[in-house]
């Protein structure tokens, strides 16, 4: 994990709420869960990971108080509308690789490499790119809130293919079919005004 900004020195609470993209099995958790016991366990801070089922929920909370902080990767489309907010403060920016990503099915799926044009493929928008740049494969996708999602429809049977990270695969039972690489992701954490 690489810091690029420091302030999270400044956080004296002794308890702490982080907010971030759930459910569990998220990248967001993944990270939020290490910069706890990178930064703020050193501290003596108690903190507590809130999941969200999308950044606009979790911003609302960190907006009404629920919440004291929120954490978002630079990959969030509407990243912007926390920079834009004068209710919104950044506080730090650091670098950390998100969990494996690839292509995972479920355990007892008879993949085959015509499934990745033939098949609808559930994932985050976020990391769609991957099969075409490491599979060469024009997909049809259908668009979830977070990766670990896609990997819960997939256990669930309502599809047979999602793009998901190892964290969301551990959860939900399934398999990687092809893995493609950890992302280095750089990450900001907010807080209010």
């Amino acid at each position: 994990m690489i810091i690029v900004s420091d302030r999270v020195n400044s956080i004296r609470d002794s308890h702490i709420r982080l907010g971030t993209l759930g459910p569990e099995g998220t990248s967001s958790e993944y990270v939020a869960k290490k910069f706890i016991k990178n930064h703020l366990d050193s501290n003596n801070t108690e903190c507590e990971i809130k999941l969200y089922n999308t950044f606009e929920e979790a911003r609302e909370k960190l907006l009404d108080g629920s919440i004291n902080y929120i954490l978002c990767p630079h990959a969030y489309k509407k990243i912007n509308d926390f920079y834009m907010s004068p209710l919104i403060s950044l506080i730090e920016i650091f670098q950390c690789d998100t969990p494996m990503y690839g292509v995972a099915v479920r355990q007892d799926y008879s993949f085959e490499n015509k499934d990745l044009e033939e098949q609808v493929i559930v994932s985050h928008s976020a990391p769609l790119e991957l099969v075409t740049n490491y599979l060469g494969k024009k997909a049809n996708f259908h668009i979830v809130n977070s990766t670990s999602k896609a990997a819960e429809l997939v256990s669930n049977g309502d599809f047979n293919l999602a793009i998901t990270n190892e964290e969301a695969v551990k959860k939900f039972g399934l398999r990687f079919v092809y893995e493609f690489k950890r992302i280095s992701m750089s990450w900001s954490l907010f807080g209010r005004v």
